[in-house]
């Protein structure tokens, strides 16, 4: 007779499942009694696709300012010395400005947003750390090959009004379609600074979200 109460059926539930944990985890711990092995000791497949040089351009957006988008193009080079460390040499990207609606609200009522300095565009360069590499399947059809990276580096910004250095810090996702061709995504976030930092602190920071294609060899 099967019992109707939704706690009653739960707790059976759980207790079927953690059975279940209990008997797969008997079954490898006696397979690993067996061939004498432990899990450590599995050899860890090598990346497929491991280039030394990386070009790669995209289309993004700088989402902080409140009047005023950025749409940007950018690019740049990356020399790749292993598995886990590169060095971004050179990444630019040039902004074109969109007005937000709050602008034309504003604008409805013969008001205009204060005059603050926009980015129009940026170079940087970075140390590219790779700690993570996976291949996975997609829809059980085809092999899919990717990598999470991190960067921090430096910055020189030009602004409506003025000329800035800067620091930079990101991460993104690279996925593999061939040896040559990829799709990455990154988002970095920049501070710029201004010639008084001393004397007070003149600092403009900018959010970077990018989405792109590299050719890798």
């Amino acid at each position: 007779m099967h019992s109707k109460n939704p706690t009653v059926r739960t707790l059976c539930a759980l207790l079927t499942a953690i059975v279940m944990l209990c008997a797969l985890g008997s079954n490898a711990i006696a397979q690993e009694r067996n061939d004498g092995r432990s899990y450590s000791s599995v050899v860890v497949q090598e990346r497929s696709f491991a280039p030394t040089h990386e070009f790669n351009v995209s289309v993004g957006t700088l989402p902080l300012d409140a009047f005023r988008k950025g749409v940007t193009v950018s690019g740049g080079y990356t020399l790749h010395f292993n598995h886990l460390i590169g060095w971004e040499i050179l990444q630019g990207a040039y902004s074109f400005k969109v007005d937000t609606d709050l602008t034309e609200q504003l604008e409805q009522y013969d008001l205009r947003p204060l005059p603050f300095e926009v980015l129009d565009w940026y170079l940087s360069s970075n140390l590219v750390i790779k700690p993570l590499y996976w291949k996975g399947a997609w829809r059980n059809k085809r092999l899919v090959r990717g990598e999470f990276f991190m960067l921090a580096g430096g910055a020189f910004g030009r602004f409506t009004r003025s000329n800035r250095p800067g620091a930079e810090v990101g991460a993104g996702v690279r996925l593999f379609a061939t040896k040559l061709w990829s799709m990455r995504f990154d988002t970095r976030y920049m501070w710029f600074f201004g010639d008084n930092l001393g004397e007070n602190l003149d600092v403009k920071d900018e959010l970077s979200l990018n989405l792109g294609a590299s050719l890798s060899f």
